[in-house]
């Protein structure tokens, strides 16, 4: 990224072209590489810079229906932009160079908020977290047929490449199996034998397939701590370039499940009820919190086994080991939910054979 080519994208804002410092944040598990840019007057913009020759996808298996004629970041950006919902404004974007001007949303992650804030706080922001997911569902979604199969589609809606991929039964499976090969052989630096490995397939195939019977809607598909800033009295959503069809429980487990962040099992019940709460008229789980509660078991059992696998993957692979500390936290919540799951009791007598995540108590 030379500095004529960045002035020439701030010529396309309103900001100054010159007279700034440029500082590089510390990124997360993206390629992607994120600059604050940072004038005298202490105004800011952040500067994404897209890897060389990747359209920011996924790398897991996402198949599209179309042909990606768009970077995913900034169709879907504009898409919820166009909706009301709050995301972070794109003020200027060189395809050619892969490099984006947005609006500076701060540091003030849910994660950080979160480590300062007493008890009554901690419930406070989860709750107006919460509010912006009913409002991101029922705008996506709701005016649909819960398994997309309607025609009543907006003009937008169909040009939003989240509507034309989804988090199918193929994907769910890959990524369980990315935990098999990860999260187990590769961490333990071991080869199961072949039945039960066989075994854990098994499971990993019912899992999936009850998943993906389930009502499905616009999926953020990495709603957690990370990706919700705290900006102007606000919360904000970034990361969402993965967006696509999926459980409309999963974006609920990434936030309420997640690996960075504990909470204790009353914070849960009690945020829980207040998610079912606010659900308007139309959604599926709004008189079935008997099905959300085993939904979002079988989500957390298949979601954070993926995480626990991808953490293990990102050290092994990217050669990036600051996820590692998050297996352990992401196993225990995947022992928890299997703890009501009575019927998958034999996954957990195979998974404490390896995991002391899954050891019973005495």
């Amino acid at each position: 990224m030379t500095e004529i080519i960045l002035q020439s994208l701030l010529e396309k804002t309103s900001f100054p072209s010159t007279g700034y410092t440029l500082n590089k944040l510390f990124g997360e598990a993206s390629l992607r590489e994120y600059f604050r840019l940072v004038y005298p007057d202490g105004k800011t913009l952040i500067i994404m810079k897209l890897p060389a020759g990747a359209s920011s996808k996924a790398e897991e298996i996402t198949k599209t229906d179309k042909p990606i004629i768009e970077l995913p970041f900034l169709n879907i950006q504009k898409y919820l932009a166009s909706l009301t919902l709050p995301v972070p404004k794109v003020l200027a974007y060189s395809e050619k160079d892969g490099l984006m001007v947005l609006e500076d949303l701060g540091d003030k992650t849910l994660e950080k908020m979160i480590e300062a804030a007493t008890p009554a706080m901690k419930l406070l922001f989860y709750r107006q977290v919460l509010e912006l997911l009913v409002a991101l569902q029922s705008k996506t979604t709701l005016k649909m047929d819960s398994r997309f199969r309607g025609n009543d589609m907006q003009k937008n809606d169909k040009n939003c490449i989240a509507f034309n991929r989804q988090f199918d039964f193929n994907l769910l499976f890959w990524e369980f199996n990315h935990f098999i090969e990860y999260g187990l052989e590769d961490r333990l630096k071991l080869t199961l034998p072949g039945n039960e490995k066989k075994q854990l397939e098994n499971f990993g195939e019912k899992i999936c397939k009850k998943i993906s019977k389930m009502p499905y809607g616009f999926t953020h598909r990495d709603f957690q701590s990370r990706n919700l800033m705290l900006y102007q009295y606000r919360w904000v959503m970034i990361d969402f370039q993965d967006a696509l069809k999926g459980p409309l429980a999963y974006d609920l487990v990434a936030l309420l499940r997640d690996s960075y962040i504990h909470l204790n099992l009353i914070e849960r019940k009690e945020l829980m009820a207040y998610y079912v709460k606010l659900l308007p008229q139309n959604h599926p789980y709004l008189e079935a919190t008997k099905e959300l509660s085993d939904d979002f078991d079988l989500i957390t059992i298949q979601r954070k086994l993926k995480d626990a696998g991808r953490f293990q993957y990102i050290n092994t692979v990217k050669k990036n080991p600051k996820f590692l500390p998050y297996i352990s936290n992401s196993l225990a919540y995947v022992s928890e939910a299997l703890e009501r799951q009575k019927q998958f009791e034999p996954l957990t007598q195979l998974l404490s054979k390896y995991l002391k995540e899954f050891e019973r108590k005495t």
